[in-house]
Order: structure tokens, then sequence, then C-alpha cells
């Protein structure tokens, strides 16, 4: 039992380089020694070793380790790679970032910064990464650009899942079950079989369901996710696995928390922000996890904000759903070609989402598109002398159509797209092994990407023609934009006789501005403005990245190295009018370290210092149009400058007592962040009035259109904590003929910017979590008991805060306090 638990606990640091090795039906999970501390095995250089032994960046995690901390998908990898952060923004919306380095991405074209590989296959689409943590190896972080081995849209580092291979020739399987609070289940079923000698497949199974964390029933989860494997060796010198998943996720997805509204105040000296005071929601409203939908949320928005520029009442919130579907096929072919080896991965993957979310909040987001990736990877690999050699070649395209719509009460945007992505790459490592405590270790990538996009977006505003003789438009009486999926689906919901008989709107082009009812004697009340914008687009980038490192074996427990690394993420297309392209985007990374056993292989104490430059950075958010409509669109923002330093450690202090923890400093800086939007003001409107709803200066710009240059620069980065602190212990006995297994793990973390507008209500704040359990393991059984508490004081934190429509601000929380039971059974 104590070597299970410590086994489980081998959750270290390393630093270096970058890759993702061919996983066999052999490969081992641990490196287990007669005593001291286990460690995992990682294949991140495309070689299987020890993560003490990788010169790279990177945490990793077994399998067991993530049931034990309750990671079940990508948004909580937080607790063992303190670098990363996953955030959620409604949907199947995922956003991942390294060290302040990484992306929004809230809709089908928008790229991430941070790679995700299943099985050394990489899922080109972040939303398809959710449901991908069944029956799993190990997970491996990898933090800083890997621009060699990994390549594309790798800027920030990389995540590879692992799932574990069959076996040849041993019959074994597990049946697990748990429950807890928000009447939370899951059922995991796995078996491995062999068929014959040089046959085994493997499958996995897991269902799980839990209710809304929020008063109002959002956050709830319906998962199903399956697995399949068959692994063969055809020959003594050639093996293949051949893996399908399939998995579907439900439920109505992450909720949303009203926090207050920004109401324009003009030069109030007293603002919270130029011209814009925040106005708190009360406690009933903000208390976390309240959630958007509830009647004291509704009646708060209502009453406290009305939207531009319709200024009708803010009512009729879309309530979330998904229904969202994911396949994936991938082989890897292994040939040993006496003296090389050769490693083939083809690969098909394809997610059709169908969801509709509040996110900033708005009143729906609707998102329905399929994306379909095909790629292949081959890497043919040796040595010659003291040279240790790499060669490889990367395809990859993939094509996204869908529509979507984002509607804000007042505007609705309506957006159909086809995107397409076509890859390529060469590459090349080698490792000169000048002694044998010294090596020289060289990488070059070259990329050529194409890419193209075929869009149509309908942008509709309802504008209020009522102006009182003081205060803003009011038009109480006037419906705002119905939900829906494309434009004639809502105004097909306006009720009859809202416009007149005679109106263009019922035509196959209904664009222009339209008299909106009802009718007074005065005439319309509004104008329903619609405008078209067509996008047909293509474009491409060609670029070489590269590396350099030193490694020295101070004695066989103590390695030091360097490195210098470059990263390149291509551009890519925004349907947004005035906004339609955006650069690439580049970084140069700095890496010193060491990684040192002690005592015996009792103690394991690695150091990493980082330093990173990053230009042309690519942001996506929510923003504003060259007409001034609201749109979420990427666009290059500047320069940073990330720096810092990470330290983590594993104590044995017994054969039954392991120590384990780290801190990481990180200053994570916007050396030049700036920006154009347009003002929305009237020309007779005086300078300074209508401005942005920002924590960053400005500069107002008269001519020849009037905007506003919006300056960030110094700011700090987004989701870049100065201090992370994790500590953590597992003690285990035996009693009574029962194995006894304690665990108990803190995390702090300082505060963060967590929104794109820097607004003084918009960090997360400090929070320190501490996560807990305790297993049973009878001696006489194969079963297991294990009690658990996740974020045991219950803390609130914010994961994301964004302001939505009629600048309605709203946050996103981290999961509250969850406990249960798990029972398995293995055999």
């Amino acid at each position: 039992m104590t070597k299970t638990l410590l086994t489980g606990s081998a959750v270290a640091l390393v630093m270096a380089s970058q890759a993702a090795y061919a996983q066999t039906a052999d490969t081992p999970t641990v490196e287990a020694p007669s005593d001291g501390l286990n460690t995992i095995i990682v294949t991140a250089q495309r070689r299987a070793e020890t993560l003490n032994d990788a010169a790279i960046a990177i945490n990793a995690a077994t399998g067991e380790d993530l049931i034990q901390s309750g990671v079940v998908d990508a948004t909580q990898l937080n607790k063992v790679a303190p670098a990363l952060y996953v955030t959620t923004g409604g949907g199947a919306n995922v956003g991942f970032f390294v060290r302040g380095v990484g992306n929004f991405t809230n809709n089908g074209y928008t790229s991430p910064a941070v790679a995700f590989n299943i099985d050394g296959v990489y899922v080109g689409r972040p939303s398809s990464t959710v449901a991908s943590f069944l029956d799993i190896n190990r997970v491996e972080v990898l933090k800083g650009p890997q621009g060699t081995l990994y390549g594309r849209n790798a800027t920030g580092g990389a995540v590879n899942v692992v799932s574990n291979a069959p076996r040849l020739g041993v019959t074994e399987g597990s049946i697990s079950g748990q429950y807890g609070n928000y009447d939370a289940y899951q059922l995991t079923g796995v078996i491995n079989l062999p068929l014959g000698d040089s046959v085994a497949v493997r499958l996995a199974a897991s269902n799980s369901e839990r209710d809304g964390y929020f008063d109002d029933g959002t956050g709830s989860a319906k998962d199903l996710a399956l697995r399949g494997q068959i692994f063969a060796e055809l020959g003594d010198a050639v093996n293949v696995r051949l893996s399908v998943d399939y998995s579907t996720q439900k439920g109505t997805g992450p909720g949303v928390n009203v926090e207050g509204a920004y109401v324009f105040t003009p030069f109030n000296p007293a603002a919270t922000v130029p011209n814009w005071t925040h106005v708190p929601a009360p406690a009933n409203v903000s208390a976390p996890f309240t959630g958007l939908h509830t009647p004291a949320s509704l009646g708060f928005i209502a009453g406290a904000a009305t939207a531009a520029p319709l200024f009708s009442p803010i009512t009729g919130f879309a309530y979330p759903f998904r229904n969202d579907e994911y396949l994936g096929i991938n082989a890897e072919l292994n040939f040993d070609l006496g003296g090389n080896e050769l490693v083939v991965i083809p690969a098909y993957r394809r997610s059709e989402l169908n969801n509709q979310f509040n996110g900033p909040p708005f009143k729906a987001a609707i998102n329905q598109d399929v994306a379909e990736q095909y790629s292949i990877e081959a890497r043919l690999s040796g040595e010659a002398g003291p040279i240790d050699w790499i060669l490889g070649g990367y395809w990859y395209d993939e094509r996204v159509a869908g529509v979507n719509s984002f509607n804000q009460f007042s505007t609705t945007n309506f957006n159909s797209f086809d995107s397409n992505t076509e890859s390529t790459a060469v590459f090349a490592r080698a490792t000169f092994n000048v002694t044998d405590q010294l090596r020289l270790v060289g990488g070059i990538r070259y990329t050529d990407e194409s890419r193209s996009i075929s869009a149509a977006a309908d942008s509709v505003a309802g504008v209020c023609l009522i102006e009182p003789v003081a205060g803003p438009p009011s038009c109480p009486q006037v419906p705002t934009i119905p939900v829906g999926l494309a434009l004639a689906d809502s105004l097909a919901q306006l009720p009859a006789g809202i416009f007149p008989a005679s109106s263009p709107l019922t035509g196959p082009s209904p664009y222009g501005a339209f008299p909106y009812g009802p009718f007074g004697m005065m005439g319309p009340q509004a104008l329903l403005v619609i405008v078209p914008t067509v996008i047909d687009r293509t474009a491409g980038d060609e670029e070489i990245t590269y590396r350099a490192a030193v490694e020295y074996d101070l004695t066989p427990d103590n390695l030091l190295y360097a490195s210098f690394e470059t990263g390149f993420r291509a551009g890519g297309f925004n349907i947004t009018f005035g906004q339609e392209e955006y650069d690439p985007e580049f970084i140069d990374a700095w890496t010193v370290g060491s990684k040192n056993n002690f005592f015996d292989n009792r103690l394991q104490l690695n150091f990493e210092g980082f330093y990173w430059k990053y230009q042309g950075q690519q942001l996506a958010a929510l923003g504003v149009d060259g007409r001034g409509n609201n749109s979420f669109y990427t666009r290059n923002v500047g320069k940073s400058t990330i720096l810092g330093a990470e330290m983590d450690f594993q104590w044995l202090a017994t054969d039954s007592t392991l120590v384990r923890g780290g801190v990481q400093y990180l200053d994570a800086t916007y050396d030049e962040f700036t920006f154009n939007q347009v003002d929305l003001s009237d020309e007779t409107d005086p300078p300074n009035f209508l401005t942005p709803v920002t924590g960053c200066a400005y500069t107002q710009v008269l001519a020849p259109l009037r905007s506003f240059d919006v300056d960030c620069s110094g700011q700090r980065a987004l989701y870049a904590p100065k201090w992370t602190l994790t500590l953590g212990l597992e003690q285990s006995f035996t009693t009574n003929g029962v194995d006894i297994a304690a665990s108990v793990d803190g995390r702090y973390r300082t505060d963060r910017i967590i929104g794109f507008n820097y607004l003084p209500t918009g960090n997360s704040g400090n929070d320190l979590t501490i996560d807990a359990a305790l297993t049973f393991e009878p001696d006489a059984s194969d079963v297991t008991v294990t009690v658990f508490a996740r974020n045991l004081t219950n803390e609130a934190v914010r994961s994301t805060y964004q302001l939505g429509a009629a600048n309605v601000a709203g946050a996103s929380y981290e999961p509250p306090r969850t406990y249960g039971l798990r029972i398995g059974y293995e055999f």
C-alpha cells in the first residue's frame, strides 16, 4: 500500500525541451526502485525517461494522481501544474494559459496558444479536450514554447494526455463507482483482454452526472466517454495500436454569476472608471453560485441596466444547454529498422457542437458547428556515433463549418462560416554527447501554413428614436431582439405589426434601416438596422523555429541545463468588420534549471528560472467592430515580458510519509498593449464622453473618425499570479489488516487578472484551497474505499470576469466544495 501511494504521489517538475513519444504496450508508468521515491516515466522528448532525467520544463501526474486529486478534465489541471490555467466561458468554450501566455477561444476559428495532444495527436479545437480523461496513464504539462517537436499553436506550452495502452498476455480490469454532493455520480469500467500471444484489446467507459453548482441549476453536467484500443505485434520489428474514442457532454455547461453593472455617469469625479460607475449587485444576487437565472438576479438586471442603443428592458435571458459530441480515431505504427526506429501516427478527429450559453452574460449565445481534422506525423530516430537524432514530418488539415449567434438584447450578430487550415512541417533534433556528462542539443522546425475562410455575418441593432429632454433615450415598449440561430429565426418571433405591412423585411435581402414599432402618432419608436458583412479570404504563414540547449550531469543524480527556444503561432481570421485578419505572434524563451535527487533518492529538489519575450501577442476578447457593433475577435495587442522562477520538491520523510510542494514566482507584464476602439457617441457630444469601460488609459482620437486609442501597457498579463504555493502530505499506515492512506494538499495563489477590461472590480483576489482524501484497502481484498473532499474550505474562486449586455458584470467560478465516496475494485 505504501508503494502504491508513493507511486501515485510522484508529481514532480522538470525542465528543458519538448515532445510526445510513441506509447507502446510495455511503456511503464513509474520507475519503482527498491527504496526511495518512485518517479513518473515521461515521453515528452520522444523517448522514455524519468521525470527528473528529462531536461525540459514539465509537470506530470499519473492517472492515479488525477483520480485522487479529482482532475476529471483539463479545466482542473492547475492542481498538478501550477503554471497552467484553463478557463471556461460557457458552452464548450475553453481557454488555456501558461504563465500569462494563452487565449480565449469562443468560436470555431480561433486557435489556442497551448497545444493539446491526446496519445500524440494534436487536437485543434480546445472544446474537444474537456471529455478526454478516461483510463489515463499520465498527463504531461510542458511550459514555454514548443517550437521544434510540437510546432503549431504551442507558444505557451503543450498538454499531453496519454491513455493506458493494451497489455499483452494480461487479463485485468477495474470497476469504480463514486457518489457525492450535488447528487454527483460517476461509474467507470476498464478491461484488458489478450487475444493470443501477440494481440490485446483494452476497453474503457465512464458515465457521470451532477446537478448544477449554482442556485439557478446551471453548472450541471452529464458526460459519457468510451474508448476502445487494440494492440498487435505483427512481427519482431513491427507493432501497431489502433484507438477509437467517443464522448458526449450534456447538461447546462458552466454557469455565470451577476456581480453588478457599470452605469454611464458622464464626468462624475467619483466614477469607478472615467464616466462609468460600478453598481454592485445586492448580496442575494452577487453571493457566489447564485446564478444569472434566479428571480433576484433577473430583477436586479431589469432595474439597474438598459442596453444601448435600443434602451429597452433587459429581460428574457435564454437558459443554457449543451449537446456536444466528439469522435477520435488514431493509430500508431512502430517499426524497428535495425538500429533506427520509425513511428507513424495517422489520426482523424471530429467534434459536433450544439450548445447555448449566456457567457459574459448575453441574452444568449448559440454555437452549432462541425470540426473535422486529419493529421499524420512520422518520426525517424537513431544514433550516429555520439549523436542521437530525430527527423520528422507533420501534416494537418482542419475544416470547421458552423453557424452561431450572439444576442445582446439591442444588438445581435448572426454568423455562418466555413474555414480551412492546412499545415505542413518538417523538423529535426540532434543531441551531441560531448562526454558522458555533457550534452549539446539542437533542434529546428520549418512550418508552412495556409488557411481560408468564407463567412457571412448579419449585424442587427435596435436603435431607439425617443429621446427625452433630459436623460438617455427610452423605448420601454419596443421588444428586444428575440433569440435565434439565424436572422430569419429571430425576425419570425417578433410580434405581428411590429413593422409596417410594406416593410421589405419579408424579402430575401433584409438589409438597411427599418421602422420598428409599436407605432404611435409620432411614427415609429425605433429603427431596426441590419448590416451584412461578407468575408472571403485566404492567407498563410511560414516560419522557422529552433532550439539550442546544453545539459550537464554534475553527478548521476544532479542535472544542470540551459536552453533557448523560439515559438510561433500563425495568424488568422475574424468575422468582424474592420478586424478581418490578425498577424502571427512570436515568443523567445530562455530557461535555466537544475534537477536533483539527494539522500539515496529520498529527496527530489528541482529549480527553474525563465525569461520569455513575447511579440505580436494575439488575444481574443469582446470588443467593438468598425461599425460600433459588439464582437468577439482576436487582435495583436503588442509585447510582453515574462520572467520568474519555480521550485518543487518531494521528500520521503519516512517509508510511509511523503511531503511535497512547490513555489512559483511570476512577473508577467505587458510592455506594449494597445488597440483602437470606435467612439459610439454622437458627433455633437463633447470629447471623452462615451468612453470605453476599461481600467486602462486611453486617448480620444477625433479624426478621421472619432475613436479611442486604448493603452494597457504596464498591466499584468492575464492569469499570471505573482505567487503560487503548493504543499501536500501523504501518510500511510496499517491497522487490523487494513491499509490506510491519508492525504491533504493545499494551494495558495495571489491575486490575478481574469478579465480583458482590467476593471478594478474584475480581479480574482487571493485564494487558498485545500483537498483531502482518506483511502482504505483491506489486505485480503482488491477493493478500495476512498472518502474525499475538494475545496474543503468552500473558497469562492473567480475564474473569469466579463462585461456582457448592458455592461452587466458576470463572473464564473471554479468548483465549490465537493465531497463524496468512491469504491473501486481491481482484478
